[in-house]
């Protein structure tokens, strides 16, 4: 492994693990590959969080899975809420090798799996070395994500002007056709129209580019709250079509709440517009999740392909291209505000038809 150029600074590690011992040993291993590297210890998730509160200029991050009172997976994903830490090499540390385990330290955040048992000088170094080309790539991932989500904005904007001017003139020339055909006056009628459609989906295209970016502090909210937010913002739409909507939702949650309301605004939306001729039913619930809590919104509509319940998570995908206006993209702004609080969002069928339109929120 690289040590660090001569004249640079060292490399700053942070150790959080309850055992002071386990912690000197990752010390001693960190001196050997990288002569003066300095380290930080930290007994618990609550005293690591106040180190990079005070301190969070690190390099990388070793967790020990099993501590007291909380697991190294909790602690995994306290540390990705952190936006400092949000790229920096996360490596688990347990007492025992367990695949199951190591799948999962990777799956909520890790980028290296390593067990003490089996610490050997080269698997030290390989868990380290894998690590940080882990965080590396993904810090590549999000400089792309970036450069493209700010060309998606640029094009936007810049097409909204032209526009605004045809939609302009439309108006201007429906006013100077009064007295030809009436041809004549559905044509600029119809050319408005479409000009007004296509700044909606310059609107919804600029949504998508910046959906689930200005997350920043995420303080903890009551689930009520903002489900009862949503379906005071969605009652025009429902009361225009009779539709009932129960709610059965406890507990908290970290989060944005005008992003998260905004989620549970389309998945009511959604509901409403691919509803079936039944009367509309709508119910939103809570349930307890591993790690969070899961919010479900059930409906009684039209239902989703299975072979399009995925995609129609990502940008311009509809499951009914005829049924409905739309530009497929609320579904794919909702997974990107989801996917920024660290949790996933799915859709399911109904036994008795409809859609499950399930997401997960972080443990407060």
């Amino acid at each position: 492994m690289d040590r660090h150029p001569a004249g640079s600074e060292p490399r700053r590690f942070l150790i959080i693990d309850d055992d002071e011992l386990d912690r000197m040993v990752i010390e001693h291993k960190l001196g050997q590959l990288e002569p003066g590297a300095v380290c930080c210890h930290a007994a618990t998730a609550d005293e690591a969080l106040r180190l990079v509160a005070r301190d969070a200029v690190f390099d990388a991050v070793f967790v020990d899975f099993a501590m007291p009172d909380e697991d190294g997976l909790s602690t995994i994903r306290a540390l990705r809420r952190q936006r400092a830490l949000e790229l920096v090499p996360v490596i688990m540390v347990t007492g025992t090798a367990d695949p199951v385990l190591a799948a999962t330290a990777i799956i909520e955040g890790a980028d290296a799996y390593l067990g003490k048992e089996d610490m050997t000088d080269s698997r030290f170094a390989w868990a380290l070395v894998s690590a940080t080309e882990r965080a590396r790539l993904r810090r590549e991932a999000r400089a792309k994500e970036v450069a493209m989500r700010e060309f998606a904005f640029n094009a936007a904007h810049d097409l909204k002007s032209p526009l605004n001017g045809i939609t302009g003139f439309a108006a201007l020339l429906a006013q100077a056709v009064g007295g030809v055909s009436p041809q004549a006056r559905e044509f600029a009628a119809k050319i408005r129209t479409q000009g007004f459609k296509m700044a909606e989906l310059i609107d919804s295209m600029l949504d998508y580019a910046i959906a689930g970016e200005a997350i920043g502090e995420t303080p903890v909210v009551a689930l009520q709250e903002v489900v009862d937010d949503a379906v005071a913002s969605t009652r025009a739409e429902l009361d225009a079509i009779e539709a009932s909507i129960r709610v059965s939702v406890t507990g908290q949650a970290p989060m944005d709440r005008v992003q998260i309301e905004r989620v549970l605004r389309n998945l009511i939306l959604n509901a409403v517009k691919y509803r079936s001729s039944a009367q509309t039913e709508i119910t939103i619930r809570t349930r307890d999740e591993a790690g969070g809590v899961a919010v479900e919104v059930a409906d009684n509509g039209l239902g989703v392909a299975a072979d399009l319940r995925d995609r129609i998570f990502e940008p311009m995908q509809r499951a009914h291209q005829q049924s409905a206006d739309g530009h497929g993209l609320g579904l794919a702004i909702s997974r990107k505000i989801i996917n920024a609080h660290r949790g996933r969002i799915w859709c399911e069928a109904r036994p008795d038809g409809g859609s499950l339109f399930t997401f997960t929120l972080p443990e407060a």
